[in-house]
């Protein structure tokens, strides 16, 4: 599987800050596709169904972009 070109833009913008390559909250690490693909389970329950991250919704993730991750990572 590869990771939509709209779906990596948000993930750049909205949680590399805190799941990059210069830090991984949780262990958590989405700087590359295959990381990306590796935790998708894990960032559609946090983006979408709990929508507990970003953490305060520190990034501005805006519901339209909340709704592309789950068009995507819905199970």
């Amino acid at each position: 599987d590869t990771v939509p070109t709209a779906v990596a833009k948000i993930i750049d913008q909205r949680c590399l800050m805190c799941h990059g390559a210069q830090v991984q909250m949780k262990n958590v690490r989405l700087d590359t596709a295959e990381n990306i693909q590796k935790n998708k389970a894990m960032v559609y329950q946090q983006v979408v169904v709990t929508q507990q991250m970003p953490m305060n919704n520190s990034t501005g993730i805006t519901p339209e972009e909340r709704q592309i991750i789950a068009d995507w990572a819905k199970p």
